[in-house]
This record gives structure tokens, sequence and C-alpha cells, in this order.
């Protein structure tokens, strides 16, 4: 088979990234490992969406990524939310909702969609990829194409192709969460900090032991009214096997220590039941692109713009899950946004081939911010759109990726 664009991870950069390059006019392929799109958002549960506004609550990202809250408002499966402590802004999703969005989506601008697939190699000549390798239930696939975008996260395709990536040593990478769902809690139930804080410490001191963390997100969602908390982390290295399958497990046992908790010493939750986990641990950090330039941390904190090279704009701080139970957070300056540069999201030596996501090439600092999903979409289709007018000749050119993400609808 051959495309124009091959996209690999189907979470909100994958879906980005795939429309956004289809709607550039290009033959889009968008590959995704697990049965259903959406990225953490529908493999972890991570159904708050961080990023689209900034702290003042200005919108920074539309283009695709409005596309998807707007259908989400159509099927009443969207809920804004101002979170007390640190004044973000959220949209909370429906899981089943979600999945079904960007089905929709994926389908309605042209794209060739394959579950079930794994990317396993990628064929790499003078600086240009030429070639994937997808295993799926039918046995090995051979895919070309003249332009690729990396959305999977963990650089999946990066690491196939051997594009310079970055890895910080573990010590330095942000804590995964494993999210629990919780049923039987009713809307007057304590959700608070405090309140979660103080049924951890008697949990501790009643059984002698010691939880990951004693307070996080605990919030009702749409539709279904669960809850769903972010209380579970690990400090795991997500790219060894035999380390992450251990701190998976290890991760599960304590989402029953914290039902336990939550049961015993928080109002409103004596009938509470443990609905899911996961299923897979929320990922925060693994490899990053090396790209053509680095977002940075002052980039961050001083809101950069830049007016003719800005391909999105992220409005989230800096939150840095620096270990398990320990976040930093930093504000941008003035509570607003920065400029996303194009250089960081193109491969420093790799023509072709281009990030999304957490993938973009920041220095730690500013990882801690551009992380996030609503950010996500907006260097998805950034880089979707630049990987399709690559193809038709207009390589790297700026001031044309950022005339067409206009047409698109996107702020850059």
């Amino acid at each position: 088979m051959h495309y124009d664009v091959v996209v690999v991870g189907g979470g909100a950069g994958g879906i980005a990234s795939a429309a956004g390059a289809a709607r550039t006019g290009a033959r889009v392929l968008l590959v995704e490992q697990y049965p259903y799109l959406g990225g953490a958002a529908t493999i972890s549960s991570v159904l708050t969406l961080c990023g689209f506004f900034d702290q003042t609550g200005q919108q920074v990202v539309a283009g695709v990524g409005e596309e998807v809250l707007r259908r989400l408002r159509h099927r009443g499966a969207y809920e804004e939310k101002t979170m007390g402590w640190t004044g973000n802004k959220i949209v909370l999703l429906d899981l089943e909702t979600t999945k079904l969005v960007y089905d929709d989506l994926a389908a309605d601008a042209g794209v060739d969609v394959l579950l079930h697939t794994k990317l396993i190699g990628a064929k790499r000549t003078h600086g240009v990829v030429t070639e994937v390798a997808l295993h799926h239930r039918g046995g090995l696939e051979r895919v070309t194409a003249g332009a690729f975008v990396d959305a999977s996260g963990d650089g999946a395709l990066l690491a196939a192709a051997g594009a310079a990536v970055r890895i910080a040593p573990l010590s330095d990478r942000q804590t995964s969460t494993l999210v629990c769902r919780f049923s039987g809690v009713p809307e007057d139930a304590d959700l608070s900090r405090e309140g979660l804080r103080a049924a951890v410490a008697a949990y501790e001191r009643e059984t002698g032991v010691q939880l990951a963390r004693d307070y996080g997100i605990a919030v009702h969602l749409p539709v279904t009214r669960d809850v769903i908390a972010l209380l579970v982390d690990e400090q795991t290295d997500v790219l060894d096997a035999a380390a992450l399958s251990r701190d998976e497990a290890n991760a599960r046992r304590q989402a029953w220590h914290y039902l336990d908790a939550l049961r015993k010493h928080l109002a409103g939750w004596s009938s509470a039941r443990l609905e899911e986990t996961g299923p897979q641990l929320g990922i925060r950090e693994g490899r990053h692109l090396v790209g053509r330039e680095q977002l940075t941390g002052r980039d961050v904190r001083t809101a950069r713009k830049r007016p003719d090279a800005s391909i999105g704009r992220c409005g989230w701080p800096i939150e840095d899950h620096a270990g398990p139970g320990v976040t930093r957070y930093e504000p941008i300056a003035g509570r607003g946004w920065y400029d996303l540069p194009y250089g960081a999201i193109c491969s420093a030596d790799t023509s072709n081939v281009w990030a999304a996501g957490r993938l973009t090439s920041s220095d730690d600092d500013a990882y801690a911010s551009v992380r996030v999903m609503g950010t996500a979409f907006a260097t998805g289709h950034a880089a979707g759109v630049a990987a399709a007018q690559y193809v038709d000749g207009r390589a790297h050119d700026v001031r044309a990726i950022r005339a067409e993400l206009h047409r698109q609808g996107a702020l850059a």
C-alpha cells in the first residue's frame, strides 16, 4: 500500500494530524494499536481535556480540536470545569461518546484507519523515511508514504526509523497515573483535596499501608456521573516492558486500597464501587523528538510570541509530576498563552517526519506544559498540514502551513 501521509497513533495529536492532512488534500492512513481511537482519553480513561483554555479562560486551541468539542457538545457529552486550586479550565468527557466522535471525525475527513495495528519497523535512507512495517492479526504489512507523523506518544516511529530522540533519565521523568473510575458516588459526595487527603491519612494510620499520593483530581463525569480519580502514581520506565508490567499490576493493587480508604473515611463514598482502572496507566513521559528547535521553559514562563513562526498556541502552565504525589505548577506570564514554534514538531535529522503531542521537542520545563491533550490537537493539526504540503512540493514553508491552518480554523 502507498499513502501520501501515514500517521502513527490515534490520540488527540493523531486524529488532528490525520484530519488536517486529509483536508489539505493528502491520502492518509491512521494507524492505531488499540481497538479504538482516542489515545490517553480512551485507553487510559484520562477524561479531562487540558489545554484548550489559558488561565484567563480564553480558548487557545481551535481547528480539529474545536470540531471534537462541537461534536461532544452535540451529543451532550461535554462539560467545562475550572479547578479551584490552579484556576485551570478543563473539559470533562464521556468515554464511549469520545470513541464515537473520533471514529466519525476520521471517517468524515476521508482518513483510512487501521485499528489493532502496531508499527514494528521503519526504513530510513539518507534522512528520509520511505516505508513502515505494520503488524496486525492478518500478519505483516508494509506501507510506503511520502511523509509521516509520529503521534504515538512514546516515539514508536522515531525509534524504529532511527531518528534522533531525547530520553530523560528516569529520575527526571514525570510519573504515570492510573485513572480509577468509581460508580455509586452521589453528586454531594466529598471530592475535595482536603477530604481526599484526610481519608488517605486515616487509612494509612489504620492499616500501615503507604499509598502513592494523598490528593489528586476527583470529578464527576458527564452522562454516566461516575467519578474519575487521579490518585495512583507510579514512577515507572515506560520504555522497559518488564518495569511497566510490574508497575501496572502494582497500580491496580493500589486502586483497591484507595477504594477502601474512600469508602471508610470520605463522606458520600460508603457505597462506591471500582468500575474500571485504566485500562492502561496514563503515561506522561517517554521519548522526545529532537526537533529543529527546542521549546524551553523560558518560552513558557515569558509567554513568548512568534508572530511569523507559530503553528499553534499553548495556554497550559508548567505542571510537572516530579514524583508520586509531587506536583509543581508554574504559571505562564499574565496567565496567558505562548506560541508553539514550527521547528519543535519537525525532526532535526529526518526531513519527512513530524511529531505531535507529548513528543514535541522541548526541555523538561516546557514539556511539563506542552504535553497535554488540548495542546496535542494544535501540534497534531500543524504536523498533518505540514506533512501533506511536503508531499505536494511545499516542504517546510511555514507561511503556507500557517495559511492552511487558518483556512481550517486553527489558531496560529
